[in-house]
C-alpha cells in the first residue's frame, strides 16, 4: 500500500504541474481524491463511464488519464454526471489527469514516444500552447511518405488517414499528439514543415494540405494519446512497486 499524497506528489513534481498551465477544463492534478490509500492503479486516456466502471471491476485505487473528469466543461452534478462521480466516491477511486503535461513532456510524452517507436530522430520544437512546446520536430531526411506510411501503420494498427500533397522525400516532420486546429497547420507553414504526424483534422485541413503542398497522417486521437499514460503507469510502478495496467479500449480510431 503507498499512500495517495506521496503519488501525487511525484507525479506532480515529475511532470511540473504546478507551473503548468493549461485550458481551463484540464485541472491537472487530483481532481478526485480516495481513503488516502493506494493498492492498485489503472490509467486510460479518458475518465468516462466505461474507464470508471472498468477501473472499479479491476479494484483500482486510482485512475490516472490524459482527458480528467471536467474535460467537456464543469457541470452541475446531477442525473449522469452525478451517478459517474457517486460511483467513483463509493468505490474508493481517486483520479488523477493530466493534459499539456503530458502532451509536452519531453521524456515521457505522448509526442516524443511517438517519434521513439517510429525512428524518427527529435531537432526541436513547435506548436506553443500556454507556453508548453506541444508538438516536436524531427529530421525527415532519409525518409520518404512511403517508409514512413509504412511504419505509422504499424504503430497505429486500427488505421489512419493519409493527405498526401506535399513532397514525397521529407524534410522536416512535426508530430503533435491528439487534435490541433487551424492554428496548427498556420504553424506547420510557419516553420516549413513538410509532413505532420497528428491524431484528428477537420475537413478545412483537406484544402490548406493541397494549397501548401502538405502531407498530414490522422492516426487518430486517441490512438495517438495512450503512450504518455501508458509511461506514466510505469513511472509509478517502478517508484513504488505497485501493480499498474492500462485500459486499452482496443478498436478505437477516432
Amino acid at each position: 500500500m503507498v499512500r495517495l499524497e506521496e503519488i501525487v506528489a511525484f507525479l506532480n513534481s515529475t511532470f511540473n504541474v504546478e507551473d503548468a498551465e493549461d485550458f481551463s477544463n484540464a485541472f491537472n492534478g487530483l481532481q478526485l481524491a480516495n481513503d488516502g490509500c493506494v493498492h492498485r492503479v489503472m490509467g486510460a486516456v479518458d475518465a468516462n463511464p466505461a474507464s470508471i466502471e472498468l477501473a472499479i471491476n479491476n479494484k483500482a485505487d486510482l485512475l490516472c488519464v490524459h482527458h480528467g473528469l471536467y474535460w467537456n466543461g464543469v457541470q452541475p452534478m446531477v442525473g449522469s454526471v452525478y451517478d459517474l462521480f457517486r460511483k467513483a466516491m463509493e468505490a474508493n477511486l481517486a483520479i488523477y489527469s493530466l493534459h499539456l503535461p503530458l502532451d509536452s513532456h519531453p521524456k515521457w510524452g505522448h509526442n516524443t514516444s511517438i517519434a521513439h517507436r517510429l525512428g524518427l530522430k527529435e531537432s526541436g520544437y513547435f506548436c506553443n500552447y500556454f507556453q508548453q512546446n506541444c508538438g516536436i520536430l524531427c529530421e525527415g531526411s532519409g525518409e520518404t511518405t512511403e517508409t514512413l506510411g509504412q511504419r505509422i501503420k504499424d504503430l497505429f494498427p486500427c488505421g489512419h488517414q493519409a493527405l498526401l500533397y506535399g513532397p514525397r522525400q521529407l524534410s522536416k516532420i512535426g508530430i503533435v499528439s491528439g487534435s490541433g486546429g487551424q492554428d496548427l497547420l498556420d504553424e506547420m507553414v510557419k516553420c516549413h514543415i513538410d509532413t505532420l504526424i497528428t491524431g484528428e483534422i477537420r475537413y478545412s485541413a483537406l484544402s490548406f494540405a493541397q494549397l501548401h503542398h502538405l502531407n498530414i497522417f490522422a492516426c487518430g486521437h486517441y490512438a495517438t494519446e495512450c503512450f504518455g499514460v501508458r509511461n506514466l503507469l510505469t513511472l509509478v510502478s517502478e517508484q513504488f512497486s505497485l501493480p499498474c495496467e492500462f485500459l486499452d479500449f482496443e478498436g478505437v480510431s477516432l
